[in-house]
């Protein structure tokens, strides 16, 4: 397992710009490649909605990805051929936003509650609803891995629970950026490795290796 400290053109929010799994890695940037072996997947680079902000619109585990329909249609062929792709017709673009998911389970904000079973049968994995730390960002206040799952510090006991139960993870609060609740916005992570903002505190890092199992 490895760990490292960076940032992507000078922004310490480099968990907006990409997301991990066991599989792969998402970014939307074009970035050195020893940047981000601490993941030990292959690397792949797509936009999303014109952005380079994939890990906003796309929610993904290793067996594949969601999108929302509105995706651009270049964009769409681009990812159907790296990935299964699951199109939500939804006019809620921020799907990486609303969904926490991993190999295990997935956890959708209450704004898409009507994808459930979409969801549910597309990666084949128990799926539930519910907030997060009372906000419907459920994707943006936590993220997983396989291995552990680190949530906003204001979660309630019932949505921890929940979210245990699903993931099948140990779950613990945290911060990133010093002192920033929506902790996927800073760390990238998956089962083999970890890039975490250069912004995060000491103990914020100690937090986040030990709730994510690399430590």
């Amino acid at each position: 397992m490895s760990i490292l400290r960076t940032n992507f053109l000078g922004d310490p929010n480099i968990g907006l710009y990409g997301f991990a799994t066991d599989k792969y890695c998402m970014l939307g940037i074009k970035h050195k490649p020893d940047k981000l072996k601490a993941l030990d997947v292959k690397l792949n680079i797509s936009t999303a909605m014109n952005s380079s902000l994939p890990s906003l619109f796309i929610a993904g585990n290793s067996f594949g990805i969601a999108v929302p329909a509105l995706m651009e249609l270049y964009e769409l062929r681009h990812l159907e051929k790296l990935f299964n792709v699951l199109v939500l017709d939804t006019d809620y673009t921020a799907i990486g936003n609303l969904v926490l998911l991993n190999d295990k389970g997935a956890v959708l904000s209450p704004l898409l509650r009507k994808h459930k079973g979409d969801i549910k049968n597309f990666f084949g994995i128990p799926c539930e609803v519910s907030k997060v730390a009372g906000t419907v960002v459920t994707g943006s206040a936590a993220i997983t891995t396989n291995r552990g799952c680190l949530v906003h510090p204001k979660v309630k006991e019932d949505e921890k629970k929940l979210i245990e139960e699903t993931l099948q993870v140990k779950v613990d609060i945290g911060t990133v950026n010093f002192g920033s609740p929506f902790v996927k916005s800073g760390i990238i992570a998956n089962s083999k490795g970890l890039v975490v903002s250069e912004a995060c505190s000491g103990p914020e890092l100690g937090r986040i290796t030990e709730t994510l199992g690399f430590v």
